[in-house]
């Protein structure tokens, strides 16, 4: 009976806790948004905000992009890189997209220098690119397809395809601190980073959920190798590699162990 009894209490007891762990994974950590400062081996010449994988839909509310928006100009960015999976499922979510008030949102994001998007694999499924390239060109950024720009101050931007392969690195010139902005990390492997300084991106999440033998699982192709933070996939002698968890979620609307970031890049 005894023994019945210590049962009982300790499978309530891991109940509880499952319930509680499972409460925080969707209610609580989606909503921490916190500001990371990763070190650079080579650091950008001006204060950069990077931010990724928005999946703004009906499982995170447009309203959110408020409290994003304030905290990047929060940080007084000079310049601001968009890394892509802006929309989560258009033709599912498309209802409730106020287009008009996003475009606003965007709008408010002061960056002196600029701002710059590429495009993810939620962005050009389902028939949403057209839908990426009005609302984030109505919200002043510039969207990058196989493309690359030079700023003042010596500062080159590449932004690639979700699909590419990155034969537009080679546009970049010999100088000036290079940025390659591409949304599947996993392309670091032979995209050739001898072109650039810092590849940018997302897409990872980094797995969103932390659970013993589950993150590794449910990492999505083209995120399994650098799932989260900073790499030197071609040696240190390359450009270094960092990788965003993102601020929305994909698959399961959780997140444990992988708070939603805004990256703050900072010039030495």
């Amino acid at each position: 009976m005894q023994l019945q009894k210590v049962l009982a209490l300790t499978t309530g007891a891991a109940a509880a806790a499952g319930a509680g762990l499972l409460y925080y994974a969707a209610r609580v950590e989606p909503e921490r948004l916190v500001i990371t400062r990763p070190r650079l081996k080579k650091a950008v010449p001006v204060k950069t905000v990077f931010f990724s994988d928005v999946h703004v839909g009906k499982r995170y509310a447009p309203a959110h992009l408020e409290v994003i928006v304030d905290a990047i100009n929060a940080q007084q960015p000079e310049l601001v890189l968009f890394g892509g999976d802006f929309f989560a499922k258009l033709p599912r979510d498309i209802r409730v997209l106020d287009f008009e008030w996003i475009a606003d949102q965007l709008r408010r994001i002061q960056a002196p220098l600029g701002k710059f998007a590429v495009l993810g694999n939620h962005d050009v499924r389902y028939g949403s690119q057209p839908y990426f390239y009005d609302l984030l060109a109505r919200g002043g950024f510039s969207v990058l397809w196989n493309e690359t720009v030079q700023l003042e101050g010596g500062i080159s931007i590449c932004g690639l395809s979700p699909y590419s392969s990155g034969r537009t690195l080679a546009q970049l010139p010999a100088e000036g601190y290079r940025i390659c902005l591409c949304h599947m990390p996993d392309k670091a492997r032979y995209l050739a980073l001898g072109k650039c300084d810092l590849m940018l991106s997302g897409h990872s999440h980094d797995s969103q959920v932390h659970l013993p033998l589950l993150d590794r699982i449910i990492l999505p192709p083209g995120g399994k190798m650098y799932p989260y933070g900073s790499y030197f996939p071609q040696g240190e002698d390359k450009a270094q590699l960092f990788v965003s968890r993102g601020i929305g979620t994909s698959g399961p609307p959780l997140r444990l162990g992988a708070a939603p970031e805004i990256v703050v890049l900072q010039p030495e």
